[in-house]
């Protein structure tokens, strides 16, 4: 049991097959293969792809990223994660698929299924020849500005990056830049452009394969936000400014530290609770959802959630937050400095 009470199973199986001396290179064109898979209406973003995921008779909205020597589908609500990755041994191509998922019976059907594909037609794919293109990340690096301060931080979700960038973006001048290496894609697209424009600054996106270089221009100091500190100070009005993307960027600002981190399979009204004034931070393990909460004690003073696409606040969020399901992380977060 986790410390808020929540259950925490993951059903994780995995399978190698063997291809023989090929290359793996045809297996991650998507552009062409993507059917081994079970992907239909593929869409490219700034950097991996959304599209739909096909098995037994269900569509599951799903996120796809592809680096040098893996492949990743993540469905968006975190009801399963699949890995496919590729290595050479002794000569022969070994490929490794990895499925995750709270849900056995899913998790065992779509094993099966990427297993028995792959293993029928990943051979014939790989010896049609090598895929003749630029890799996207050699594209990007030839188009990227070249930044002195480069930050990785990869392997972290929300809200560790956007912690991270707000340390960074105060200790530049204005007129410098800062690099972040992100691989989660709802710091990609929700909350670093947030924080990148309550600092200030400048943002560029630029597609590396399986991750995003994050480039921030600090074009001058950050406004100061009275009315946010106000708000913050006075418990007053919090309700109302949830729904302002500044303002729970500036939250990201103010909590900077991780007091506790949970793995979750589902959202409850359970996990809003903290010692003290609070903010709590989840997010699916794919694109799905993602809450930030402020809390004291067991008050709960604000709450917005984003649920594929559909943004839901204070008391619509609370009634919400039963029916969110998938795995996930969980954060909680203090001020470094007592409000």
């Amino acid at each position: 049991m986790g410390l808020l009470g929540l259950k925490v199973i993951y059903h994780v199986e995995s399978e190698v097959i063997s291809l023989g001396e090929v290359s793996y290179k045809p297996l991650l064109d998507l552009e062409k293969y993507r059917r081994l898979y079970m992907l239909h209406d593929l869409k490219r973003l700034n950097w991996g792809y959304t599209g739909v995921l096909r098995l037994a008779g269900l569509s599951f909205k799903v996120f796809v990223r592809v680096s040098s020597d893996k492949l990743e589908i993540v469905e968006e609500n975190g009801r399963f994660y699949s890995s496919i990755s590729f290595r050479r041994g002794k000569g022969n191509l070994q490929v490794r698929i990895n499925v995750e998922s709270p849900n056995s019976v899913l998790k065992e059907s779509l094993l099966n299924t990427l297993t028995r594909n792959i293993r029928e037609y990943g051979s014939l794919i790989c010896s049609k020849g090598r895929v003749e293109s630029f890799p996207l990340s050699l594209i990007a690096s030839m188009l990227k500005p070249e930044v002195k301060k480069v930050v990785d931080v990869r392997g972290e979700v929300c809200p560790v990056p956007e912690m991270i960038a707000k340390r960074e973006l105060m200790k530049i001048k204005p007129g410098e830049m800062l690099e972040l290496l992100v691989d989660h894609p709802a710091a990609v697209e929700v909350t670093l452009p947030e924080v990148a424009k309550l600092f200030n600054s400048k943002y560029e996106i630029f597609n590396m394969g399986d991750y995003v270089s994050f480039v921030m221009l600090k074009l001058g100091d950050p406004s100061t936000h009275w009315q946010f500190a106000e708000a913050l100070e006075e418990r007053r009005g919090i309700e109302e400014l949830m729904g302002d993307g500044a303002f729970l960027a500036y939250l990201y600002t103010v909590f900077d530290r991780v007091v506790r981190r949970e793995k979750v399979e589902a959202l409850s009204p359970s996990i809003l609770r903290g010692e003290g004034l609070t903010m709590i931070a989840a997010a699916s393990i794919g694109r799905g959802w993602h809450l930030t909460a402020l809390v004291e004690d067991e008050n709960v003073l604000g709450v917005t959630l984003n649920d594929q696409g559909v943004r839901s606040v204070n008391r619509e969020a609370l009634n919400r937050l039963s029916s969110i399901k998938g795995l996930g992380h969980t954060f909680y977060l203090r001020p470094s400095i007592p409000l």
